[in-house]
């Protein structure tokens, strides 16, 4: 028989594992602090702790703008994220922009970089698989869970309607880095990310910029007084996560646009695919060359030529 001592030495062991496949573990919250939620699975962390610690120092920062106590919480799921969120444990959070278009949490803030509010998502691609949208009809992508219509995001505002519904066979991936780690492990043959989150795999293709994670409010009790403390405090908040660096103001047109793809249904499945012309990557043509008038009324070039008339006769 195994000793007590034998058996917990194999716990303690094997605790490391079991703790990585559950979702981010809830911190020693100071008594009274609200809570900043982190839900952005888009967003590549190394792992949960990086999460937690993100969420930890715009926590920090926002304690020593407003004076009020606030702590941080990373959310691996969305199930976890709006349970803690329907219980009143969350005041704020970072979420996706997809999620906040789906839920409509009022938002005080968008993540930027370079003082855009949006950034271009990749396709990225694992060995063997072709580098561009029409080699992978019937591949797997990997599909990080965000809401209710991710396959209107990926296939509506991602793709633009470039491909039908059943161009891809799917599988689930939690996070990010659990997209791209499935397309490694070859068990999916390609995943989007933030350009630039890629780890050196192939690119089959780029999007136009999407919207990047919004600071929402997600407790309507919270003192009108303080909204506004935290909402002056964004703009001065610098945790960087590799895709963004900071907020700025809330980008209502371009998660509009992004509402109204998650509404519209993806290409009906069977049909063909249409893909975006070359051209659409080029700079636009002024539109008096594309209907061949000019914009202003040109000389005469023969005003120019006419031939003087002779000298009087000096006679």
């Amino acid at each position: 028989m195994r000793s007590l001592a034998a058996l917990g030495l194999i716990a303690l062991i094997s605790l490391p594992f079991w703790a990585a496949a559950q979702d981010d573990p809830p911190p020693e919250e100071a008594a009274g602090a609200l809570v900043v939620g982190v839900f952005a699975p888009r967003i590549y962390f190394q792992n949960s702790l990086a999460r937690t610690s993100y969420a930890n120092a715009i926590a920090a920062h926002l304690t020593a703008q407003t004076g009020v106590t606030f702590s941080g919480r990373g959310f691996a799921t969305r199930g976890d994220f709006e349970g803690q969120v329907q219980s009143g444990r969350v005041q704020f959070a970072v979420v996706e922009a997809q999620l906040q278009a789906e839920r409509g949490y009022p938002a005080l803030g968008q993540g930027t970089t370079g003082g855009a509010t949006g950034r271009a998502m990749v396709l990225a691609v694992g060995a063997g698989a072709p580098a561009a949208i029409g080699g992978l009809k019937g591949r797997t992508l990997a599909v990080v869970a965000v809401g209710a219509k991710d396959k209107s995001y990926i296939m509506n505002h991602l793709l633009q309607g470039q491909v039908p519904a059943d161009w891809f066979k799917t599988v689930a991936a939690r996070d990010a880095q659990g997209a791209l780690g499935l397309v490694k492990l070859g068990k999916a043959d390609a995943a989007f990310a933030f350009s630039g989150n890629t780890e050196g795999l192939a690119v089959a293709f780029q999007s136009r910029p999407v919207p990047l994670p919004v600071f929402v409010q997600v407790d309507k009790s919270v003192a009108a007084d303080l909204v506004a403390k935290v909402r002056g405090a964004l703009g001065s908040a610098t945790a960087a996560n590799g895709v963004f660096a900071g907020f700025g103001a809330y980008d209502a047109a371009a998660v509009a646009r992004l509402k109204g793809d998650l509404d519209a249904a993806p290409r009906a499945a069977g049909t063909e695919p249409v893909f975006a012309a070359p051209r659409s990557t080029l700079p636009p043509v002024p539109e008096f060359l594309e209907r061949g008038v000019l914009p202003f009324r040109a000389p005469d070039p023969a005003a120019g030529l006419a031939v003087p008339p002779p000298p009087a006769d000096a006679f």
